[in-house]
């Protein structure tokens, strides 16, 4: 089925883009076409026709993401759009039934995407897992930041610096919950799509310990992304941000998670955190999932009844223990009925092994059904940590 909507040709290419266009009211650019003609070639492409003409599409793309040590493949949806003449007819979820058809056959274990509406993208077994915040400040309540050690430096570059953080990138423990292992094809991409600036920090034997990727608009300093390794790195980034502070109105960084600052600041109220809903992601294949997936303890035999009705291979009860570091994990009923500990649907278990909310909570808030003690068993041995992105698709 999903061959019947793959996109091939430099016809079909040409009127994605136009489509895409179109869609979502953007205009044609010099800008514009390089970021998204990089980014088409690198993916998996699908669309329906209509009387020859392209009314629906979106687009997949095979990547990889670092959870918690283990490298996953991935594939992000993008671009998920529809002709208006054609709105409501269903084509955007046949694509998105051939895209996941194509990812289980392929052995893809899990999938991202940015939604319009979080309601729309469950029906295809998606569920909310990241979260970002926007952290604002005015230039005149930013803190004053003194140097606390004077050696190393701190080099400013354009979107060239990004090339030169890419190690430091992908050794960051942050960039371990679930964020993306960047391809040498994704860099380049962004270097595309932005025009940012990169301040680094590199110390005395002129390794880098710290990155600071920010956006210079009108009155306001945006910082994209912020990474240290050490506290001087730390400290000498803030400074230079600080640095900036006659020129800009304000200042404000997009966050991965809700981690904040609040400590430096005289008067904590001076910064306005506003935590919002990010990405989803969905499990495509539970069995590959689970094999690989990084428990924190053992624990022993567990039946969960795992509802799936798009994808029918991951539905059904599942007997799962761990010992000695080693997962026992197996369907036992490709049925629903049956004895089972937990109940639950793909979605809750997506937000549970993320990290994002319990199995004990959403038993409490009646989201699944089954034993208090088997919720809090699993707990006990799934990843606590909520996740984090910086992508997006």
């Amino acid at each position: 089925m999903a061959s019947t909507y793959r996109l091939t040709s430099d016809h079909d290419r040409e009127a994605f883009y136009q489509l895409y266009q179109y869609a979502f009211n953007n205009q044609d650019s010099p800008q514009r076409r390089p970021f998204f003609m990089d980014r088409y070639q690198h993916g998996w492409i699908y669309g329906l026709h209509d009387y020859g003409q392209l009314v629906s599409g979106l687009y997949s793309l095979p990547l990889a993401v670092n959870f918690h040590g283990v490298t996953y493949p991935m594939n992000g949806i993008g671009d998920v759009m529809t002709a208006p003449e054609y709105a409501g007819q269903g084509g955007a979820g046949k694509l998105l039934t051939a895209a996941l058809t194509e990812m289980a056959e392929k052995r893809v274990p899990l999938s991202y995407l940015a939604p319009f509406a979080y309601g729309y993208y469950r029906r295809f077994g998606y569920e909310h897992v990241f979260n970002r915040s926007q952290q604002v400040i005015a230039a005149t309540a930013l803190p004053r930041v003194k140097i606390s050690d004077a050696s190393g430096s701190v080099t400013r570059y354009g979107n060239e610096g990004l090339a030169l953080i890419k190690h430091f990138y992908t050794a960051h423990p942050r960039n371990h919950r679930g964020g993306l292992v960047r391809p040498d094809w994704w860099w380049h991409y962004l270097t595309l799509k932005h025009t940012w600036s990169v301040a680094i920090y590199r110390n005395a034997a002129q390794v880098i310990e710290g990155y600071l990727i920010y956006d210079r608009q009108a009155t306001t300093f945006a910082i994209q992304d912020w990474a240290t390794s050490t506290a001087t790195a730390f400290n000498r980034l803030a400074n230079f941000v600080t640095k900036h502070a006659t020129t800009f109105q304000q200042f404000s960084y997009t966050a991965p998670d809700a981690e904040n600052e609040f400590a430096l600041l005289a008067d904590p109220y001076s910064l306005d955190v506003h935590v919002e809903p990010y990405m989803m992601a969905r499990i495509v294949l539970l069995h590959d999932f689970l094999a690989r997936y990084p428990f924190r303890q053992d624990f022993d035999s567990l039946r969960l009844a795992i509802s799936d009705p798009l994808l029918l291979t991951n539905q059904g009860i599942w007997a799962i223990s761990r010992r000695n570091g080693r997962l026992t994990c197996n369907r036992v009923s490709a049925e629903l009925t049956g004895a089972s500990d937990l109940q639950l649907t793909i979605q809750q278990l997506t937000k549970a092994v993320f990290g994002t909310q319990s199995l004990t909570h959403a038993l409490a808030h009646g989201q699944l059904s089954g034993s208090q003690d088997a919720a809090q068993v699993l707990d006990q041995a799934l990843v606590n940590t909520p996740p984090a992105l910086l992508d997006y698709f």
